[in-house]
């Protein structure tokens, strides 16, 4: 075991059904002939000494044949409850968190974002937009920042186990609270956050459009 992955459990989230794509559990999509989750897992064992994925319920058994070498479990009902149920059938002391539609991220970030989080705390990768970015409210700006000042989300997130642990109790406290990044829990539970260099090709597939460009990417998989 290198002293990189001890302790370190990767959370995949991927137990959405892939509605707004509507090409089913987006996970399961390939590219280059295998299928996301494959790929992400590939990387996620160089970097974790255990891999968890979260999958709709329905695919637990397809899930499970294409991924003996990691753990696979039935996703909640939100990606929120899916991070939970992850990070609580996890055994590290740190939990990286990635999108089972984000299979571009390179092991290097993957390595990048675990080694801020263990110097620092909380880490996650973010993309600098390079140009301005407005903030608006009804149609209108009302305030500008420049690029090196903002950071687009993405993943991998790293958090140690007692920062997911206080993330989690302020979710229960908090009924209905949503985010779409389990950052934007941690802040709210009032965890420090650090920021990494995020990778232009680290999107996520949500739309059409983003599976035809993955598609035609498919050399940057590996």
């Amino acid at each position: 075991m290198s002293g990189e992955r001890a302790g370190v459990s990767f959370l995949m989230p991927a137990a959405g059904v892939g509605e707004r794509l509507g090409l089913g559990p987006k996970g399961f999509l390939e590219l280059q002939g295998r299928p996301l989750l494959r790929w992400i897992a590939d990387k996620a064992l160089r970097v974790a000494d255990e891999v968890l994925v979260a999958v709709p319920a329905a695919r637990i058994e397809a899930a499970t044949a294409l991924l003996p070498d990691c753990r696979v479990i039935a996703g909640g009902e939100t990606r929120q409850d899916s991070i939970a149920l992850l990070a609580g059938a996890a055994r590290g002391d740190w939990l990286l968190v990635h999108d089972g539609a984000r299979p571009f991220a390179s092991v290097a970030l993957f390595e990048q974002v675990v080694a801020a989080a263990r110097r620092q705390g909380c880490a996650g990768a973010f993309l600098s937009p390079v140009v301005p970015v407005a903030r608006l409210r009804d149609g209108r700006v009302v305030e500008a920042y420049a690029g090196s000042e903002v950071g687009v989300f993405q993943t991998p997130q790293v958090y140690a186990r007692a920062d997911m642990d206080r993330m989690l109790r302020h979710q229960a406290e908090v009924p209905g609270w949503f985010a779409q990044s389990a950052i934007q829990l941690a802040l709210a539970a009032g965890v420090e956050v650090h920021a990494v260099p995020g990778e232009v090709h680290n999107f996520k597939i949500t739309s059409a459009d983003d599976w035809r460009v993955a598609q035609h990417l498919g050399h940057l998989l590996a």
